[in-house]
């Protein structure tokens, strides 16, 4: 009989706690690797996470996933708020909170994030030479190539101006005057469906999108990096997601025929999360079984 999920909460810096959710492998002897998955920058892990989480333990491995500060079942105010250093921070948080559990290794800890969260993965593997492997698919890699697409301009402008007039409200996240295109817009209600998303964002001046830039630290990451690109994506650089894997020491670039959403839909899925599998098996258990 396989372990039911269990809820956690995750403790932050500023006090406000993370939810999260533990999978454990059906069968473990000893420690068991953990992944640790993070969202896109404005979904949470009930948001197509589960499908890959159940895949991941149903391989032998322990899997943590988390909502960021703000969204899902998060604590923070104000609610459905981006924010580059708190979702960094969070990154943190649960990779240190994944070493503490019982029952895992604390020296075989992977990272996985898609789209923003794919960005934050690779940015926090390059931060800690302590994580294992690390999974970047169709990954945020560039904020400054994507600060300079025509729609996110139009966006900034928008941002700017209403910051001047002292205006301070929700935005949309996709649609015809948000960052991500209007056609983006069913594809996240497809995903989302089941989490209650909402099409609204609150964007945190904390960090600019121009300064975050994944792609540049990825010649830091001393962990076997797999990135995964989308040969349709048409809402992440697709030549910075290639820069990042053949800069990264370790890294190594898979391609498929989908655009930015199609990795959870049950006709890539198999091959997507098989790969990641693969990967993983490699990295975090073929050691272990040669021993």
């Amino acid at each position: 009989m396989e372990p039911e999920p269990q809820g956690l909460r995750i403790a932050t810096d500023s006090g406000d706690a993370c939810a999260a959710t533990l999978y454990r492998p059906p069968d473990t002897d000893g420690a068991a690797p953990c992944v640790v998955m993070g969202a896109g920058g404005t979904l949470t892990r009930r948001d197509g996470i589960p499908d890959y989480a159940e895949r991941f333990a149903d391989a032998g491995f322990a899997v943590l996933t988390f909502d960021y500060r703000h969204w899902g079942q998060s604590e923070g105010k104000p609610r459905r708020l981006a924010s580059i250093p708190r979702q960094l921070a969070d990154w943190r948080s649960a990779v240190a909170h994944a070493r503490r559990l019982e029952g895992v290794d604390a020296d075989r800890i992977a990272v996985w994030g898609m789209s923003f969260g794919g960005g934050h993965a690779v940015t926090t593997a390059s931060e800690d030479a302590r994580i294992a492997a690390a999974i970047a698919l169709v990954p945020m890699a560039d904020g400054l190539a994507f600060s300079l697409t025509p729609r996110f301009m139009r966006f900034s402008a928008r941002l700017a101006s209403d910051r001047l007039r002292g205006r301070r409200r929700t935005y949309q996240a996709a649609g015809p005057a948000a960052a991500f295109p209007a056609e983006e817009l069913p594809h996240l209600e497809r995903l989302a469906a089941a989490s209650g998303w909402r099409n609204e964002v609150n964007v945190a001046l904390d960090y600019p999108m121009p300064l975050y830039r994944p792609v540049r630290m990825a010649r830091r990451i001393e962990a076997p990096l797999l990135v995964q690109l989308g040969e349709r994506d048409g809402l992440v650089p697709r030549r910075a997601v290639e820069k990042t894997a053949g800069r990264a020491p370790r890294g190594e670039l898979r391609r498929y025929p989908i655009d930015h959403f199609d990795c959870f839909w049950p006709e890539h899925i198999d091959e997507v999360a098989g790969d990641q599998i693969e990967f993983l098996r490699k990295h975090l258990l073929a050691d272990r079984a040669s021993g």
